[in-house]
């Protein structure tokens, strides 16, 4: 899935307990569909928001943003939320598992929302927990795993509904170096065998290493 932003701004709203922020000045950006980009930048950036923005989260303040040929920054929530769920997967730092479902629940969540059937179901997030090696872990709450293991069940969910756009925000940030670089070999493996476009945020340079190009996030704009 190509990703398109033209011109994008984005301010976040003045509220009872800060001033109105400007996050992103007129940037645009080109991401071929299949490419793996990794956004680095400092905390504050503006990364994680480039990031909603391009997930279909938030809607810019000003410019366009196409994925695909889908304008997102014009559809209604109910189209946006359609868009996510058929379209995207989100792989966090935390992790953002369910702590009352399983592992195999977890990793089914995004189909059951769209209301596949069991048996179809029961192969899919087969065949994803054993892309992510974690098989024999079906019945586990997140509580019971590592956390190189509860970003697994992440990425197992996030890949579950074969989206074409994957976004990572952090995703070692929250694991040692050995689960990290573990991961990492997972998501590259996924771009390499399912060849999704992604897009994945990090200040590390080892992480970014695994991308295909590196775009600099700084002041809320954008280089490659």
């Amino acid at each position: 899935m190509r990703v398109s932003l033209q011109n994008v701004s984005h301010d976040y709203e003045v509220t009872e307990t800060s001033a109105a922020v400007h996050v992103l000045d007129d940037v645009s950006l080109e991401i071929a569909a299949g490419d793996f980009a990794v956004l680095m930048g400092a905390s504050g950036s503006g990364k994680s928001t480039l990031l909603n923005l391009i997930g279909a989260v938030d809607r810019p303040t000003a410019g366009r943003l196409l994925l695909g040929d889908i304008e997102t920054s014009s559809l209604r929530e109910k189209d946006l939320t359609r868009l996510r769920r058929e379209s995207i997967g989100f792989i966090f730092q935390f992790f953002n598992l369910i702590p009352t479902l399983d592992v195999f629940e977890n990793a089914a969540f995004p189909l059951s929302l769209a209301g596949v059937g069991r048996k179809e179901i029961e192969t899919r997030v087969g065949v994803a927990l054993t892309d992510v090696g974690l098989e024999h872990r079906t019945r586990h709450f997140p509580n019971e795993l590592s956390g190189g293991e509860m970003q697994r069940v992440a990425i197992a969910r996030a890949i579950i509904h074969r989206p074409r756009l994957i976004l990572a925000d952090e995703p070692t940030g929250n694991l040692d170096s050995k689960s990290g670089e573990a991961v990492l070999e997972l998501i590259r493996n996924v771009h390499r065998t399912q060849r999704p476009t992604i897009v994945m945020a990090t200040h590390s340079d080892r992480a970014a290493s695994f991308g295909d190009y590196i775009v600099r996030v700084a002041d809320g704009h954008v280089s490659r």
